[in-house]
């Protein structure tokens, strides 16, 4: 009698289980189907390459009531050949198949590696499901198979046979940024799926194995091999006669001949995917949608202008070692993302080894200087104007377990200089400093009220030369912030995309500020020249940066109407060479700045980029050294207490000076430096042209080869006046 209890205790608890997984809840995303309509440009251009003639066919199919797909439509060829190719006892399980998996373990452990995963349709229409639902969704680990095969089975229980199959043929992928089985016929073979033939319903249903490689925008010959296989299991199974075979094998698939190449693929799949809805306003029920699909806010002509570009400098950008390009255009106004390049080509010879389908727009990367433009507003927002100075001279920062001495990128000091040359020239040293006076962790909260999350205690002042990593899309929003006055901009992917007004990320002074300052030509020319790719015709605010070990080469900027961010590189890190960021990136920069204002300027007049002045800024007369020579123009701060604006009042000395070098501090230099570190020789006052000798060697040109020691600096003018300064310079410790 115990036993029998027992036994009918085991039964109950079994049988309990077994509801449980069968008839346990299913979370919406695997309830739902996943979004599979056509992505459009702003237009109603299709973006992942479909002809005008296929949308139509793909419209006229596509049932929207179940976006499934009727298989009666197809005379069981795709199906057919689906199921041979992923489930062959697809009407026997439950969801999950033992034998299958079984053999699939075998497999694995003979060959000491994943080479069978023996998941069944139903797993794989969870799976699709799920990650299409949630960008969070990536792991293949055991949890997560045990997850998708539960949810299976109880898919199963909920749902035909024929509706499990439907429901996989229009979510699956097909290669690239093609999803569902109508999009693959229409997309490749110009057809409805319900006029196949064996050969393509075969080579169709061997795509969604691995669409990627598989692609036939790569390689339409990739899939032949599992094409073939398919065909020889449904001959084997008796679905086609030995003949049906014969000819399927002999036909000819003129796939090349209707492709056209996708506009903007990495962006096609990070809408699908949903990969991209961590940073941007993805599309949801206000999203406009036309009888084709979803219309998302890319401008088509605007991205053909951006891979025209991209192919165009390919021979400069291969010059400097570089493989891969990442470019992204938003529209100030709205957040509208309307270009978006991952890689600089999605297939092709070049890219084939060198991860083309790489989405480099949403790959973080060590920004270099590009995150200066921030340092700065930092200073501004707290009170600080272009004309105040700050040292370039050697700056030791030590730290709890390590030493920090930035270099600037020339290996040289150029004494004093104002906030406006120094971030409009990106020199380092005076970055570090400004960073010093205000904090990491300030500059970490003005990043983050821009949209971008950093831990400011994680890389210290090393944050001012761009340690930390930041992704093309979030930088570039970011930026965005000082062409709107201050207030941030999340980019938006669907239309309609209407007006932000975002919060306060920075003063509107300050965001003035920075704009002006990297918007003047004549203040960058010493380090860039004054003809660089960074000059226009209209007021252009950038900024360039190439990280350490010149991995990535950056340029991000802004007009009125648009903010352009471009990287440069290579996803295996091969480091450049004999490249910055107006040499690298700064060519397609221009020339996309140049295309999306030609292309956007139809959407009507912008207000100019620097149009609107603050209210607490005012011009004034400024002084660009401390023993000031002469005065020039720039931004000054308006006291608002005061009834009339306040001007900074200066006098221009005659008498001969140096500036530089300085006797009020102690230089300190890298013994280890290549080429060794340099110091500025200046002067003010006197009668031009000066002439300069250190310890009675006379200087050529502008900078001397600094040594350790206590020096003695002279300067003479043309009227003979000579003034001299003793100064030190010691070596920095190892």
């Amino acid at each position: 009698m115990r036993h029998r209890r027992r036994r009918v205790g085991v039964l109950v608890l079994a049988a309990s289980l077994v509801g449980v997984m069968r008839l346990g809840p299913l979370p919406s995303s695997v309830a739902s189907p996943a979004p599979g309509d056509a992505i459009l440009d702003r237009h109603g251009v299709a973006l992942d390459g479909r002809s005008a003639r296929s949308l139509a066919l793909g419209a006229a199919a596509r049932d929207s009531q179940t976006r499934s797909v009727a298989l009666s439509d197809r005379a069981g060829r795709l199906a057919a050949a689906t199921v041979a190719a992923e489930d062959e006892r697809f009407d026997g399980h439950v969801g999950v198949d033992p034998v299958a998996l079984g053999r699939a373990v075998v497999a694995d452990v003979r060959a000491r590696r994943l080479v069978q995963g023996g998941s069944t349709l139903t797993q794989q229409l969870v799976k699709m499901r799920r990650r299409a639902a949630s960008s969070t969704v990536r792991s293949r680990g055991l949890v997560e198979k045990v997850r998708e095969a539960v949810y299976a089975v109880r898919v199963e229980h909920r749902m035909s046979k024929d509706e499990i199959l439907s429901a996989y043929l229009a979510e699956a992928p097909y290669g690239g940024a093609v999803v569902g089985a109508d999009a693959a016929a229409h997309t490749y073979f110009d057809t409805t799926v319900s006029q196949l033939t064996w050969a393509q319903a075969a080579y169709l249903a061997a795509l969604p194995q691995r669409p990627t490689r598989f692609d036939p925008r790569r390689d339409p010959t990739a899939a032949r091999p599992r094409q073939r296989w398919i065909l020889e299991r449904l001959r084997s199974s008796g679905r086609i006669s030995v003949g049906e075979e014969r000819e399927a094998l002999a036909e000819r698939l003129h796939i090349g001949a209707v492709l056209a190449p996708p506009s903007a693929p990495h962006f096609v799949r990070a809408v699908r995917d949903r990969s991209i809805c961590a940073s941007a306003l993805c599309p949801n029920g206000s999203a406009r949608k036309s009888a084709d699909g979803v219309r998302t806010t890319l401008d088509a002509g605007l991205q053909r202008d951006v891979a025209g570009i991209t192919v165009h400098e390919r021979r400069a950008l291969t010059a400097h070692g570089a493989v891969n390009v990442a470019v992204v255009v938003l529209d100030n106004a709205t957040g509208a993302i309307r270009a978006y390049e991952g890689s600089g080509g999605w297939s092709g010879a070049l890219n084939e080894d060198r991860g083309g389908m790489i989405d480099g727009v949403r790959r973080a990367r060590q920004t270099g200087s590009v995150i200066k433009a921030f340092v700065y507003a930092l200073a501004f927002d707290e009170g600080a104007a272009p004309g105040d100075l700050v040292m370039d001279s050697a700056f030791e920062a030590v730290g709890a377990d390590r030493e920090f001495r930035p270099r600037n990128y020339d290996k040289r000091f150029r004494g004093e200089l104002t906030l406006r040359e120094a971030l409009a020239q990106s020199v380092n040293i005076p970055a570090v400093r400004v960073l010093a006076d205000h904090g990491p962790d300030d500059l970490a909260a003005l990043l983050g009220r821009a949209g971008i999350a950093l831990p400011g205690s994680t890389y210290g002042l090393s944050m001012a030369l761009g340690a930390a990593e930041v992704d093309l899309l979030d930088l570039t929003a970011a930026y965005a912030s000082f062409a709107r006055g201050g207030r941030s901009l999340r980019p938006v992917v669907s239309e309609p995309a209407l007006a932000q007004r975002g919060h306060r990320v920075v003063s509107a002074e300050a965001a003035f500020l920075v704009t002006d300052v990297l918007a003047d030509n004549d203040a960058r020319s010493p380090a860039f020249g004054r003809s660089s790719a960074l000059r226009f015709d209209f007021p252009v605010s950038a900024k360039t940066g190439t990280s350490s070990d010149f991995h990535d080469n950056w340029v991000i900027g802004s007009s009125a109407r648009v903010t352009v961010g471009v990287w440069v590189g290579n996803f295996d890190r091969t480091p450049l060479h004999n490249a910055t960021g107006v040499t690298g990136a700064g060519p397609v920069f221009r020339s996309v700045m140049l295309a999306a204002e030609a292309r956007l300027g139809a959407d009507g007049p912008v207000r100019g980029l620097l149009a609107n002045v603050p209210s607490g800024l005012e011009r004034g007369d400024v002084c660009r050294r401390s023993a000031c020579s002469e005065l020039t123009p720039d931004w000054v701060r308006v006291d608002s207490a005061s009834a009339a604006p306040a001007t900074v009042q200066v006098r221009r000395p005659a008498r001969l000076a140096l500036s530089s070098p300085s006797g009020r501090g102690v230089y300190v230099v890298d013994p280890t430096a290549s080429p060794p570190s340099e110091l500025a020789v200046r002067a003010v006052g006197g009668r031009l042209p000066y002439s300069f000798a250190v310890d009675g060697v006379s200087v050529r040109g502008s900078f001397w080869p600094a040594a350790a020691g206590t020096h003695t600096a002279c300067v003479t003018d043309a009227a003979s006046n000579r003034r001299c300064q003793t100064f030190r310079v010691r070596q920095s410790q190892p």
